[in-house]
């Protein structure tokens, strides 16, 4: 009788013990769930800025993306031996139009390929010399890879490894006779009202004096669904020919679910380039599919 009683009160203190076990685990779930649940505002930001910013977003496995951007370049002054700028003489010219027309593929999850094909037209008039050319520059390939999914508490990391075939025309002044290797790195982090992104770069080729250095930054201010305000900073450090310090102001809007345009100002800050231009402009239109 007493091993019975022993035996019973053990089951029901097991059985007790199991249930509350449970139950407690069964509490604490929600607020594990909480604890792990990503804020609204995670990756809410486009996969670039401008012009030359990216951020760790991939355009989703099984999607393709078609961009075009265009940029304005007209260089209003120019660098003389002194190290001085003089602005360039009414009947002098150094206008460059560019755009850039690049297709992303998602080929896995968190990958993307890209092809990119620039396009060029120059009109120079500058101390006697005349050249007008237009044509395709170096037509470029990349793959990119979010290794780091961004978090509540952790930032987004990508890296892209790219390649730039030698198809310019260095002579005309299209892009470069030489191919080239770059290596970008994308941190991205968002919180409620705005999102930050750092992509430092380096570029390398086969020409001598040819290495880049880049540093590129962008702020994303997020106060309307669909409208964002942003400010980008581009760096860069031209091996034989430089630095430049650009600003962009602009805007990124979504006007439709799968099509976003984008506007800024481009202001040079400061630069060493043989040429500057003051302020140009710079427009993209991208519809994902």
């Amino acid at each position: 009788m007493g091993k019975s009683l022993f035996a019973s009160i053990s089951l029901t203190v097991c059985f007790g013990a199991s249930v509350f076990a449970e139950a407690a685990e069964t509490a604490e779930k929600p607020d594990e769930a909480e604890k792990t649940k990503s804020a609204p505002w995670i990756g809410q930001y486009p996969m670039s800025g401008f012009v030359r910013v990216a951020t760790a977003k991939t355009v989703g496995k099984g999607h393709l993306s078609l961009s075009l951007k265009v940029q304005y370049f007209d260089y209003d002054q120019y660098r003389d031996v002194t190290g001085c700028y003089c602005d360039l003489a009414d009947e002098e010219c150094n206008r460059k139009f560019g755009s850039v027309l690049t297709a992303r593929y998602g080929w896995a999850k968190d990958h993307h390929l890209a092809l990119g094909i620039p396009y060029f037209r120059n009109h120079i008039d500058f101390k006697g010399k005349t050249l007008e050319t237009s044509g395709i520059g170096n037509v470029f390939v990349f793959e990119k890879w979010n290794l780091i999914k961004e978090s509540n508490r952790v930032p987004g990391v990508a890296l892209d490894v790219w390649y730039y075939f030698p198809t310019g025309d260095t002579g005309r002044k299209i892009g470069t006779d030489d191919y080239a290797w770059k290596l970008t790195t994308e941190i991205s982090k968002a919180w409620k009202d705005f999102s930050v992104h750092i992509n430092p770069g380096y570029q390398f080729s086969e020409g001598r004096d040819s290495d880049v250095i880049e540093g590129n930054a962008m702020v994303v201010f997020t106060p309307l669904k669909t409208f964002w305000p942003a400010v980008e900073y581009n760096y860069t450090y031209a091996e034989g020919s430089g630095r430049c310090h650009d600003v962009i102001p602009g805007f990124i809007w979504k006007f439709a679910p799968a099509a976003t345009l984008k506007l800024g100002a481009v202001i040079n800050a400061d630069t060493t380039m043989r040429f500057r231009d003051e302020f140009g402009a710079v427009a993209m239109f991208l519809y994902r599919f």
